[in-house]
């Protein structure tokens, strides 16, 4: 990993990083102590903590692996750009560190968005239609829709999504990093599943406020109704059975619920934390950090009604429309 400069970074990806951090570092705070290799540039309002500040002119990776000596576990907070993430979790491991993340094929497949099309393909999965230069039939598809999403095969967050309103500035427009959709209107919504050697438990659904002009995520809102968190566990469920083996810890998955369920899909699969993290862990009775390390099992207990509970994506929450702090 090479240090950037801070101004590289996008802003929101800091700030959702950066919110993740401080909600998972409170939740784990409460029953563990923590040990948390961190860019002093980036650090946001923490608990009580080890704190290891990183040397940028080191590499960082084997500062990771000094910070987590001794610790029972690793959760990460690391994007899959340019394979960040499947990195991070292979050099922990190296290091001897239990990282409680997806290995093997499962974090291959999620982590590279051409990867996931094909085996949501193969496994019925529904799914955006999406371009592939080797199946001419895949472009016939794509001349159905009226709109055009064109995003990295590799990001993160909202970053770098493009709309298109013709289908050849698409293509004009696309490179082999790239993949290329047919848009598929309706509600942003965003499910997550903790997987464990015991057991999968799903977690409340939640809607993602997602500006159409510029596709910034801007926050969340939660839990759906009943019948909306029927379709988007149904589409997960689905999702997680199509993948390779290999799920472990906290997985997120996108999806876009239609006007009605033959017309909803997933979008994409998260093999890490997401920032709907910091809205969920007030919708649910007990430890939400606690439950990815394997300390709390059996079925989740929603505890707030629908839509009481929404956020921002640098950490704001509210409960009841009231603030709360997000540690």
């Amino acid at each position: 990993m090479r240090r950037k400069g801070l101004d590289s970074i996008d802003a929101s990806l800091k700030g959702e990083g950066a919110a993740m951090l401080a909600a998972l570092a409170s939740d784990v705070s409460k029953f563990a102590e923590l040990s948390i290799p961190i860019d002093a540039r980036l650090c946001p309002l923490l608990p009580d903590a080890m704190l290891h500040e990183m040397d940028l002119q080191l590499p960082l990776w084997g500062q990771w692996v000094r910070a987590a000596q001794g610790c029972d576990a690793a959760i990460l907070i690391v994007p899959e750009t340019d394979g960040g993430l499947a990195k991070a979790v292979g050099m922990l491991r190296a290091g001897g560190i239990d990282v409680v993340a997806s290995s093997g094929n499962f974090l291959r497949d999620a982590g590279d968005k051409h990867h996931t099309a094909r085996v949501f393909s193969a496994g019925n999965v529904p799914h955006p239609v999406t371009y592939n230069a080797l199946d001419p039939k895949s472009l016939d598809r794509l001349k159905g829709f009226q709109r055009f999403v064109l995003k990295p095969h590799d990001g993160c967050g909202a970053q770098q999504i493009f709309l298109f309103d013709d289908l050849e500035s698409a293509l004009a427009a696309a490179t082999p990093r790239h993949v290329l959709q047919g848009f598929v209107p309706g509600k942003a919504v965003s499910i997550a599943t903790i997987v464990s050697s015991s057991e999968m438990v799903t977690l409340p659904a939640v809607s993602q406020d997602i500006a159409l002009d510029n596709c910034a995520y801007s926050g969340g809102c939660g839990p759906l109704s009943d019948d909306q968190q029927r379709r988007a566990t149904a589409l997960a469920e689905k999702a997680l059975a199509a993948m390779p083996s290999g799920a472990r810890g906290f997985i997120g998955f996108d999806l876009i619920l239609g006007e009605d369920a033959s017309h909803d899909v997933v979008i994409e699969v998260n093999a890490r934390l997401t920032t709907s993290y910091v809205g969920i862990r007030h919708m649910v009775a007990g430890n939400l950090a606690s439950r990815i390390l394997g300390l709390e099992c059996g079925p989740v207990r929603c505890k707030t009604p629908t839509d009481s509970v929404r956020w921002t994506a640098t950490g704001e929450v509210w409960v009841y429309e009231q603030r709360v702090s997000p540690v």
